[in-house]
């Protein structure tokens, strides 16, 4: 009688503890949802904007540019993680015209979409070896540009943080590695997209509004990136209680 009474037990504890974790792990989707990660750190595929499309495909498909573009909006002081984020960058270039049917970004619109950032020079080439290229990166930056880096041979593009230590320090929209040239090969770094940042003198009008989702929209990304995230999680916890069913038996 022990036994079974010190199994019931253990069961019941154990299920307690399952429950708890799944509690904690299910509101993680809502603090991204929130807005709790910080724009460095913003992928492509993140589910509050990765099904918005260009004109044809998706941003979890061919958002790589719009992402970093996105991300160097916002380190260059010209719009706020507040109110703005890739999702919105993307339908503020819709509404300018900003792709074209081959879900191209069109430089001349982003002006229009993000007042005060233009690219100055979007085919900068860069030449010669690893240690080369990083000296021309930093060079663009202390001219005060913001940068977006093309890496696989133009295949994929990323946004340029920092060249610190003779490392050049990226923001990934597919990925968390940070060291440019230790993820891509310099061989494939062939050139750079050079956008100026200047704060307007006189505040335009906004190229459309709303530019913040609505909250009927909000609610819908957060319960999308819920039911992905129990998706996930489902087959998991259902495992671990079948699990202990069984040790129960």
């Amino acid at each position: 009688m022990q036994e079974v009474i010190h199994l019931r037990n253990t069961k019941t504890r154990m299920i307690s503890l399952i429950l708890a974790l799944t509690m904690v792990l299910c509101a993680a989707p809502f603090a991204a949802a929130a807005g709790d990660i910080p724009y460095y750190e913003w992928k492509q595929y993140d589910p509050r904007w990765a099904s918005a499309v260009l004109t044809n495909q998706t941003m979890k498909q061919v958002g790589c540019l719009a992402t970093s573009i996105a991300m160097l909006a916002v380190q260059a002081g010209l719009r706020g993680e507040a109110s703005f984020d890739p999702g919105v960058f993307v339908a503020e270039m819709r509404r300018a015209g900003g792709f074209n049917g081959d879900d191209d970004l069109l430089w001349e619109a982003i002006p229009k979409a993000v007042p005060g950032l233009t690219a100055e020079t979007p085919w900068a080439c860069l030449d010669g070896t690893q240690a080369e290229k990083t000296v021309q990166l930093k060079a663009y930056l202390n001219k005060g540009y913001q940068v977006a880096v093309a890496v696989r041979d133009g295949g994929h593009w990323v946004a340029l943080r920092a060249v610190t230590g003779g490392v050049a320090v990226m923001m990934d929209p597919a990925g968390t590695a940070t060291d440019l040239f230790a993820k891509y090969p310099a061989k494939g770094v062939t050139r750079a997209a050079l956008l100026r940042a200047e704060k307007p003198k006189k505040n335009p009008p906004p190229a459309a509004a709303p530019t913040k989702p609505q909250p009927k929209e909000e609610f819908i990304r957060m319960a999308e990136s819920v039911l992905a995230f129990l998706k996930d999680m489902g087959g998991l916890i259902l495992a671990i209680f079948q699990w202990f069913y069984a040790m129960g038996k």
